[in-house]
């Protein structure tokens, strides 16, 4: 199979096996105009601190039984023995998640003095109401964890995508009919997402129902903890680098700059989605390709392509997202005035996840070799660079030092990969042309920010759209490439 054809195939996939996560994602950006609107910078902060606890408790709830029961279930050709791992792996979720929700919602008092600061508590916010609230959350999210697997596990995307969308317009709707019709306040905002975690689970209640029998098998759990939990640090460490900078920006700067930090990380999710569809396409596609001859030309080729891609995002709206910002309609902007400085972390935090794309095609020779076991050493190493990181930058640079560790987190991830990568097995990567991209991407951020330009945004627009051409100045594209492009302007 041509580069180009294996390129085109994992872009394609890349755009069907995303949606659904992407959709799910983009719950918090299509918020972020209501949010940033009605809600003051402090009570932000708490929004964004408690969904940093409960993202973190999510993996708790599963402790890594995605990947232990997509290992079993998938392998099992069995009927009888696929149903007793569903119901095993069910029952078990089921008993801890009310069990951990339980210990949750009756000692909520206590776990708001333990997790946030005097500053937070003496807030006008009922705490104690939202920890309770985000227990229900967490119960039956986690309860909805394996019919979505199971979806996975069956490749059946399209239920899997509407299931998604379902949820995040539930989730829309009751938001703004609780903040904008009954004027809730946060507590609405947690409310919201209850019924929208309990509406799925009744959705989702037939497909569980129908893999679910009345069988346990404590060989069958201790086959998926054996392999599930080794799983746990690595997840927990990549959910704490994209969240913990909040709570240390509220304990060593203030709940303001936490939450004006948590505006701008959503914007800067645009490049996380884009990632994120390429993640899910990206796994399956290099175990298929690796059986090819010309396999690592291939990887070498994605690696330039995906690198372009990404920067493409980049520079559009590290260009354009103060005008994305600002937009306005009678009178409300996309995002609440109040926020509007916090656009400065957004060409940061997506300069991280550049890096967290690089870190994803760094994986092939720890798979292909079977050496996952380096994965939660690199994970961890990045979590640490990046605590390190939030405690020496936050106190000098506030929101930009929690931008500027998230960035540490993900090259630390990358290189670490790559040298361990390299090792098992070797890839030669385009590094001249991919030299090229950044000098020409680092010249068009930079002049693209000076104040004549920024300030016009026809003008702006009119350079971001030379960016091709100065590629082709600088002789990015090979021959193969410009005669490609040719034959496809010819063909319009």
């Amino acid at each position: 199979m041509s580069i180009f054809v294996s390129i085109k195939r994992l872009f394609k996939h890349s755009a069907v096996y995303g949606i659904g996560h992407i959709v799910s994602r983009s719950i918090n950006f299509l918020l972020l105009p209501l949010y940033t609107n009605i809600f003051p910078r402090d009570d932000y902060g708490v929004v964004g601190l408690m969904f940093t606890y409960i993202a973190i408790l999510t993996i708790v709830y599963t402790y890594g039984l995605d990947a232990a029961f997509f290992r079993f279930y998938i392998l099992e050709d069995d009927p009888t023995q696929r149903r007793k791992i569903f119901s095993t792996s069910f029952f078990t979720i089921l008993v801890t998640s009310v069990l951990f929700s339980g210990i949750i919602f009756l000692n909520a008092e206590t776990i708001s003095r333990l997790i946030f600061s005097a500053e937070v508590r003496q807030l006008p916010v009922g705490l104690p109401h939202l920890i309770r609230l985000a227990s229900g959350i967490l119960m039956f999210d986690a309860l909805s964890f394996l019919p979505y697997l199971i979806l996975r596990a069956e490749e059946r995307p399209v239920p899997f995508a509407i299931f998604k969308v379902i949820n995040v317009l539930i989730n829309v709707v009751s938001n703004i009919l609780l903040l904008g019709v009954f004027k809730m306040g946060i507590d609405g905002i947690f409310l919201a997402n209850l019924i929208a975690s309990f509406s799925t689970f009744l959705l989702l209640a037939p497909v569980g129902l129908k893999h679910i029998g009345f069988a346990f098998s404590w060989v069958r759990l201790r086959e998926l903890f054996a392999f599930g939990i080794p799983y746990l640090p690595s997840t927990l460490a990549v959910v704490i680098m994209d969240t913990i900078d909040r709570p240390l920006l509220e304990r060593l700067d203030s709940i303001e700059a936490a939450g004006l930090y948590n505006a701008g990380v959503k914007l800067g999710m645009f490049m996380a989605l884009f990632v994120a569809a390429y993640r899910f396409a990206w796994h399956p596609f290099f175990l298929s390709t690796s059986k090819q001859e010309n396999a690592k030309s291939i990887f070498s080729r994605v690696f330039t392509y995906v690198l372009l891609a990404c920067f493409f995002v980049f520079l559009f709206f590290s260009l354009f997202i103060d005008d994305i910002a600002r937009f306005s309609i009678r009178g409300y902007s996309l995002i609440g005035q109040q926020y509007w400085e916090s656009t400065v972390v957004v060409p940061v935090v997506m300069l991280a996840y550049v890096f967290y794309a690089a870190y994803l095609n760094f994986l092939i020779g720890i798979y292909l070799e079977k050496k996952t076991k380096y994965l939660p050493y690199i994970t961890i190493a990045g979590m640490i660079g990046n605590l390190l990181a939030n405690y020496f930058l936050i106190p000098v640079m506030g929101i930009m030092g929690a931008a500027w560790a998230r960035f540490v987190a993900y090259l630390i991830m990358a290189v670490a990969l790559y040298f361990v990568g390299q090792r098992l097995y070797p890839v030669r990567y385009e590094w001249g042309r991919i030299a090229k991209l950044c000098l020409t991407v680092g010249v068009v951020f930079a002049i693209g920010k000076t104040d004549f330009i920024n300030q016009h945004i026809l003008i702006k627009l009119v350079f971001f759209s030379l960016f091709p051409l100065f590629l082709f100045i600088v002789r990015f594209f090979d021959e193969a490439e410009v005669n490609k492009i040719r034959r496809i302007l010819l063909q319009r």
